[in-house]
């Protein structure tokens, strides 16, 4: 899937993304130099993909996009998504470019207010004044080198596409998609830090555990004054992306400001590989396992199989599943997981086609029950997709309680296909809902978590952030809050304040789990042997 406006992760991953934990497991290992691992670069991708401007201008004709607003607003937003990587700002009263040196205008809002300008423009017949083909070739100009030209390609084509088409179908190199895609590890330069921008400034939003962020003891919400020199002021997060995974440049000096103090600080890339899964042990009365899975790539059910084993070999007793910014990924993946905490051959989801000549699927559990002890699940407004598919489900079948944010609202899912204008690219079409055990979808309305914590970051969902989201026809396939008592037991609890931690949303879900009306709760409504038939 693609990424979600304001929010950019500093590592490779998919076009528009797929878009963590002292003491614990860690899937690290370093790199002793740069130089000892050569990775190919996204750009890379999309040029041995030969993209060229002939598909561009395929779909970004002056005759198409003044044929419609929906057209014209589609070629819009294929200009809106690569300006701020070269400072440029489109007039929607002129049609014209002009270079700003600070900040983009467009950096770090959502496309739907982005788009706000330029539909008055359409309202007031100013449309025409904008020449795509015009404008395309300055864009293509103003690129220093022909390696990444066809990555900028790409940009426009599915920033055209999600208003077009819809917020989720786009084009990938199917070279990266089976190279990069599905991977484990992340990029030895991921340094381990995302950022957001917030009332016009940018700040800290996520800093990965065990990283080299981290390490430099940066923290989520630290403003950003300056990175290796440069004034924030005059970076748009797409500068920011370019510098920290610029492979020449092992060091980062940056400057922030946090509770009103500016600090010095230096990031020091080790080339440590750091795994999609991080497990941490968490001592109190009790001992607690958080276990946080930021993508679900190929083979991630197996892995986290083999930590739960080592984790309750040494008497934990409760665990929490960190869902948090996971953007989703394999489908398979989450009925495998779900097993692990329900059983087999249980509905974990099902699809539904928008073709009413395709039969809709259900689709079973294939993981053995593995965790039958209490169960967190934390979640935020960053929690898509497969995500929200794990956690809404899992809160169904009252195994879990989830904690946190409302959930970003996809609920559909794509299926590739060989572009017909390119077969070195697959198009990854919307093809339907896919929905909760229930019937649910939580496409728009996301999952509703049990407990509700928030995070300093800005939220942005599926609704709020794109032009034209898929809206589910059904009533019955909005996805609803599950009925549970554990809010009502939690408030029994006579001890519900027992962690100290930065991370509010963690500190609850430790606070709810450590609470022993909640574990009882959760044996009375999950039977280990009923699961198990």
């Amino acid at each position: 899937m693609k990424s979600w406006g304001i929010i950019i992760v500093t590592a490779l991953g998919f076009l528009m993304g797929l878009i963590l934990a002292g003491v614990g497991v860690t899937s690290a290992k370093t790199y002793f130099s740069s130089k000892s691992k050569v990775e190919k670069m996204v750009d890379s991708y999309w040029r041995d993909a030969d993209l060229s401007s002939k598909e561009l201008f395929q779909l970004i004709s002056n005759t198409n996009c003044q044929s419609s607003e929906k057209y014209f607003l589609a070629c819009v937003n294929s200009v809106l998504q690569v300006l701020p990587k070269y400072h440029l700002v489109l007039s929607p009263e002129t049609g014209s470019l002009s270079r700003v040196e600070m900040a983009s205008e467009y950096d770090g809002r959502s496309e739907k207010e982005n788009l706000q300008p330029y539909i008055r423009a359409y309202e007031l017949q100013k449309n025409h004044r904008i020449n795509f083909e015009s404008i395309w070739k300055q864009i293509l100009d103003a690129e220093p080198s022909e390696e990444t030209e066809s990555y900028t390609i790409g940009m426009g084509i599915n920033g055209f596409l999600s208003v077009y088409k819809d917020p989720h179908t786009y084009i990938l190199p199917n070279q990266f998609f089976e190279e990069v895609g599905s991977k484990s590890e992340r990029s030895h330069l991921f340094v381990g830090i995302s950022f957001e921008r917030k009332n016009g400034s940018i700040f800290v939003r996520r800093i990965y555990r065990n990283s080299d962020a981290e390490r430099s003891g940066l923290k989520e919400q630290d403003e950003l004054l300056s990175l290796n020199g440069q004034n924030a002021q005059f970076l748009n997060l797409p500068d920011i992306s370019t510098i920290l995974k610029n492979s020449e440049i092992n060091q980062f000096a940056i400057r922030i400001k946090r509770n009103g103090e500016e600090k010095e600080l230096v990031i020091e890339r080790s080339h440590r590989v750091l795994n999609h899964i991080f497990v941490e042990r968490i001592s109190g009365l009790r001992d607690y396992a958080v276990l946080t899975l930021s993508k679900f790539n190929r083979g991630v059910c197996s892995e986290v199989s083999n930590h739960i084993k080592d984790l309750f070999e040494g008497s934990v007793s409760g665990l929490v599943l960190d869902l948090r910014d996971n953007p989703g990924g394999e489908l398979n993946e989450v009925a495998c997981l779900a097993g692990l905490f329900i059983g087999m051959n249980k509905k974990i989801y099902s699809v539904k086609y928008f073709d009413p000549l395709k039969i809709d699927e259900v689709v079973l559990t294939t993981g053995s029950l593995l965790y039958t002890g209490p169960l967190v699940v934390l979640v935020n407004s960053s929690s898509a997709s497969a995500s929200e598919l794990l956690a809404g489900a899992l809160q169904e079948y009252n195994r879990a309680a989830v904690v946190g944010e409302r959930t970003f609202g996809k609920g559909t899912f794509q299926e590739p296909e060989v572009w017909n204008k390119n077969s070195k690219i697959s198009l990854f079409k919307t093809q339907g809902f896919y929905l909760l055990p229930s019937g649910a979808s939580p496409q728009l309305k996301g999952i509703n978590p049990d407990f509700l914590a928030d995070e300093a970051h800005v939220q942005l969902r599926e609704a709020s952030n794109y032009f034209n989201p898929i809206v589910p026809k059904n009533k019955e396939q909005e996805s609803r809050r599950a009925v549970t008592d554990f809010e009502l037991e939690f408030k029994k609890c006579s001890s519900t304040n027992l962690f100290q931690r930065e991370d509010l949303i963690l500190k609850k879900g430790l606070d709810v789990l450590s609470c022993h009306r909640i574990s009882s709760a959760m044996a009375s409504k999950f039977s280990p042997e009923e699961f198990n038939q």
